[in-house]
């Protein structure tokens, strides 16, 4: 860091002596007492905010990372620390670009590379994880920690022959590296051999002092081995001990009354357009030119319902563009949706204003893809976008909507069982209750926003598409404007170097379909939630449960579905 200035000597020296000497809390605790004395050094800035995160204040210590950056732009050690701890936030987006401003001040700083590499997995861009984690390997040849993150990258492509052979060089050099253990673990999975990963994780499991982030990706490893191994019940404790750390962890982020639950999120929008009149939602805002594409369609419905295998689908036409889990709708007045005044002004929305949200979302597009439209059709992909239909409806009356449906217990079993990144909305599947209530408001408000709003609207059922494939498909890509194609066929080899969702690791593996009717297997476990989802069940045609129906509930879905046809298809709705 730089040199102390002038103002305030005695208070940096004695801080310099403290980092001299490796006095790390002597350091931070003369950094948190320089700051409050009015002394504003970036050493002084940077110090301090590790202690302010140490005391559970992350929001002011970003505060002052961010001043530190702000007065010492050049300064590469000020934006590691800042992305590292947002990326401790959960702002991943954020702490990225902090770490790449880091890395372009010194690209070979190892400590920077290994943050660098750790968010761009955590964001699914294998292939920058790759290049930033082999720069890492060369910089320290024999250090374990690039060795095993070049081998969980490796697992994460499915490509276990080399996890395997990267994990034991890591354990080679460091018995104590998790990450290898694990990619090993996932190699024994991938190869038949459940049993060794279970041994592997539990062994590692009994270790002394694992921290919470460790415990539960090897709890996530270990349930998946014991569902392979066909013990539903004890892979079913794996999850709930792994959801329970994470939900501790995340409490203080969404468990807090100021912040708007997203099950409560859902419930309002319902009382507010079960209430609206219609009427205002017909008249178009203006009209969007689409910035150069030739389509526009929006793939919504719930998580873990099919939407990243039919993005892929699409996504794979020569015709087609992807935009996958990116959320350019938030800058397009999304904040209209988060209050009753708001979301009147949308149902009004002048087309003036209509055009300037038009505008940021395609720039939002267009800066996202790296890539020109050029005449192809847009797939929005983000499931969760099943609440901004309203916004969508206003702003793009053209587009079309992609509703993907599957069995609402295998739904919910899925959001309960697979890790995400915890947001608010993932947040409400750390419990089994929490993933079927938001399931139960979600669908509640899809119906009523069918009643209301005018959408060009596809259902596509998930286990229809496994199990006829072409078929569906083609009546998908014939809904958006696209002829057939047999390149839709090779959806399992395309994006190989972005993982973004559980999905797209097991969409590598080609179509199958081991994932219909898994409920059934944890219907012990699942009998708390079953009364909650009888009605969805019902009310989309699948097979009845041992649960009996709850009277109510999936009222207000769209007059076009057809209860027993399990290829129906509502057209668009008023």
């Amino acid at each position: 860091m730089p040199s102390p200035n002038d103002a305030f000597p005695d208070a940096l020296d004695q801080i310099f002596d403290a980092v001299g000497l490796g006095d790390r809390r002597r350091a931070l605790d003369l950094a948190l007492t320089a700051l409050q004395q009015g002394v504003d050094h970036p050493l002084v800035l940077v110090l301090a905010a590790e202690r302010l995160e140490e005391d559970g204040r992350a929001k002011e210590a970003i505060a002052l990372l961010r001043a530190a950056t702000s007065a010492e732009p050049d300064e590469p050690e000020g934006w590691r620390r800042l992305g590292d701890a947002l990326a401790r936030q959960e702002l991943l987006s954020e702490a990225r670009q902090a770490l790449e401003t880091a890395l372009d001040l010194a690209p070979d700083i190892y400590p920077t590379l290994l943050s660098a590499g750790a968010i761009c997995f955590r964001t699914g861009d294998l292939a920058a994880a790759d290049e930033r984690y082999r720069r890492a390997a060369g910089l320290a040849p024999s250090a374990a920690e690039p060795l095993a993150a070049l081998a969980a990258i490796a697992a994460r492509r499915n490509a276990f022959d080399e996890a395997r052979r990267l994990g034991e060089r890591a354990l080679a050099l460091d018995p104590g590296a998790l990450s290898a253990e694990m990619a090993i673990g996932r190699a024994d999975l991938a190869a038949g051999a459940p049993e060794l990963t279970e041994a592997r994780m539990s062994r590692v499991l009994g270790h002394p002092d694992l921290g919470a982030e460790r415990k539960v990706g090897l709890l996530d490893l270990r349930a998946e081995a014991r569902d392979a191994l066909d013990r539903p019940a004890d892979a079913f404790a794996d999850y709930t001990r792994r959801n329970n750390i994470l939900e501790l962890a995340n409490a203080a982020r969404f468990a807090h009354e100021t912040v708007e639950r997203r099950v409560a999120q859902a419930r309002r929008l319902s009382v507010w357009f079960d209430a609206t009149p219609p009427e205002p939602w017909r008249a178009a805002a203006g009209d969007d030119p689409g910035a150069g594409a030739r389509g526009h369609v929006f793939l919504v419905g719930f998580p873990r319902s099919g939407t990243t295998l039919l993005e892929r689908v699409l996504g794979s036409h020569p015709g087609a563009v992807s935009l996958e889990e990116v959320d350019c709708l938030a800058e397009a007045g999304g904040h209209l949706l988060d209050s009753a005044s708001g979301l009147g002004h949308l149902a009004e929305l002048p087309a003036e204003e209509a055009n300037t949200f038009r505008h940021a979302y395609w720039q939002g597009v267009r800066a996202s893809l790296g890539a020109r439209l050029d005449d192809r059709v847009l797939i929005d992909k983000l499931p969760l976008h099943t609440l901004a239909l309203p916004l969508i409806a206003r702003l793009f009356p053209k587009a079309r909507i992609l509703f993907a449906l599957r069995d609402p217990r295998d739904v919910v079993l899925s959001c309960f069982r697979r890790r995400f990144q915890i947001n608010a909305a993932m947040y409400e599947f750390l419990t089994l209750e929490g993933a079927a209530r938001y399931y139960d408001e979600v669908m509640r408000l899809a119906g009523i926003y069918r009643q209301r709003l005018p959408l060009e609207l596809l259902e596509v059922r998930h286990e229809a598409m496994v199990a006829d494939f072409d078929a569906e498909a083609r009546a998908a890509l014939d809904f958006v404007g696209l002829d057939w194609d047999p390149a839709v066929r090779g959806f399992a080899t395309r994006d190989s170097a972005v993982a973004r969702t559980p999905s797209d690791p097991q969409l590598a593996r080609g179509l199958n379909a081991e994932g219909v009717g898994q409920w059934r297997r944890y219907a012990d476990q699942m009998a708390p939630v079953l009364d909650i989802l009888e009605p969805w069940v019902r009310r989309f045609g699948y097979p009845p449960g041992p649960a009996s129906a709850r009277a109510g509930g999936a009222a207000g879905w769209g007059e076009g579905f057809r209860l027993a046809a399990p290829k129906a298809r509502s057209r668009p709705q008023g």
